[in-house]
């Protein structure tokens, strides 16, 4: 944990990471978000390797609880204060996920399988899981380990007993390579 945690804290002291929401969780926010608030004001979401909380900010501000776990204390720090959100330093290779206790589940650029079932548990009755991250692609090669790369159809084979609400395919620009990522929601049944 402790060599991650440093690794991390400096890339959040060098500002790398992006400051705002992704357009994704922005563009489906009405469709997911806005009704689980009609019915819930105590709406929970767990933000996985949150970082800065680009996310978390953006739905803490719309009113839901929002947990952030992330190894980066320099991360989390810049999150303190915030209304509405809860920070949790911990590295994510021995975190647990609590049970039937979160609305929504978010991953945003970070992949370990290990959690799959752990984000399976953690959602409540029509939870929605949020995930967009790189997938492998071979017209389309990355320099990110395979091992932090998506499969094709991993996800729909995953979370084969959800509805998928969304799920897209797009390039994106990764310092000034084209790589392929997934967009994806599917709400627990």
């Amino acid at each position: 944990m402790e060599q991650d945690a440093i690794i991390w804290d400096k890339r959040h002291q060098e500002g790398f990471m992006p400051q705002t929401p992704s357009d994704f969780l922005t563009s489906i926010t009405p469709k997911i978000f806005e009704p689980l608030l009609a019915r819930d004001r105590e709406a929970r979401v767990l933000d996985i390797a949150c970082g800065n909380g680009r996310n978390s900010r953006f739905l803490a501000q719309k009113g839901f609880i929002c947990e952030c776990v992330d190894i980066s204390a320099i991360a989390l720090s810049s999150l303190l204060g915030t209304e509405n959100i809860i920070t949790i330093q911990a590295d994510l290779d021995s975190y647990t996920i609590q049970r039937d206790c979160y609305d929504v589940i978010m991953d945003f650029y970070f992949l370990d399988r290990r959690l799959f079932g752990g984000i399976k548990n953690g959602l409540r009755n029509a939870g929605v899981f949020l995930m967009e991250t790189f997938i492998e692609d071979e017209d389309f090669p990355s320099d990110i380990p395979s091992s932090r790369l998506l499969k094709k159809h991993e996800l729909e084979t995953v979370f084969n007993d959800f509805e998928i609400l969304h799920m897209r395919e797009k390039l994106i620009n990764r310092l000034g390579k084209d790589v392929k990522v997934i967009e994806f929601a599917a709400k627990n049944r």
